[in-house]
């Protein structure tokens, strides 16, 4: 073998390994693309098992919610300009029963939230679904009145930007009655790091662009701090089964290591005769 074969061998080799390195970069980040999946429905209907249910149909489905626009994966920064450039689909705001000749500009409130966190794996105290509820109230002149609302939900990783995660269905409200309270149970399939995640929530009235109501891990300890990470961050750690073998023949030596020997001698003489 010549120099020149050696060399043509070594550049070959080195593409080879560079191609393989970029393979390995560009499947990790295929793998590292945020994918979830959420079910909202009002709290009044979800039982403790259900919400389990839920929660495994989650984990089985091949359909998430990037894939339908549930979840953009938009900063809030960006949804927000994004609204501001569309027009209301409906010209008065809202009316009441009471005064239905009047146009009435009634306030909107996030009254609170709770969390639940669920399914950790691998017993690290981080989880792959969570559930968010929230009260939404509408304040206007009687208690009959009501409105037809849905949710923006973002997350913040460990203090960064607010990214999208889910858009609820439309649901009704009614006065400040809790009945109507909503919850959105989400299991996050990968991409989402093993971290602290805060919650907010933008509150939109059916039809118009403008936020109603915010709640956010700055008004409630419940949206803050959420020990979550995505499925693939969540494989339950086994022990490596580890075969011994013994030898009883002294001084045998396996046919792996007689090859790892020939090979060695074969490298270092090719090396010699060709002066590298």
């Amino acid at each position: 073998m010549t120099k020149v074969m050696i060399k043509k061998f070594i550049n070959k080799s080195v593409v080879g390994i560079l191609l393989l390195a970029s393979s390995i970069v560009s499947n990790y980040a295929i793998a590292e693309e945020r994918t979830s999946i959420s079910f909202g429905q009002l709290s009044k209907n979800i039982t403790t098992d259900s919400r389990l249910a839920i929660a495994k149909e989650n984990t089985a489905t091949s359909i998430v919610d990037q894939d339908i626009g549930k979840a953009t994966g938009k900063t809030r920064a960006e949804i927000l300009k994004s609204k501001t450039n569309k027009p209301s689909k409906i010209t008065p705001l809202v009316r009441s029963k009471s005064y239905s000749n009047y146009a009435h500009y009634p306030d909107f409130t996030i009254y609170g939230a709770t969390t639940l966190l669920q399914d950790d794996y691998d017993g690290d105290g981080f989880y792959q679904t969570f559930s968010v509820s929230f009260d939404a109230d509408i304040i206007s002149y009687t208690e009959s009145q009501w409105a037809e609302v849905y949710a923006l939900l973002y997350i913040s990783k460990n203090g960064g930007p607010w990214t999208h995660y889910y858009t609820t269905d439309s649901f009704i409200i009614e006065g400040d009655t809790d009945l109507d309270e909503y919850e959105v149970i989400t299991t996050f399939l990968s991409g989402y790091s093993t971290d602290h995640y805060d919650i907010l929530i933008d509150l939109y009235q059916v039809g118009y662009n403008d936020t109603v109501a915010s709640f956010s891990s700055d008004d409630s300890n419940a949206l803050y701090a959420l020990s979550l990470e995505s499925a693939d961050y969540d494989e339950p750690y086994n022990e490596p089964y580890i075969e011994v073998i013994e030898i009883s023949h002294g001084g045998s030596f396996s046919i792996v290591v007689l090859l790892l020997f020939l090979s060695i001698y074969v490298v270092r003489t090719i090396n010699r005769k060709v002066g590298f």
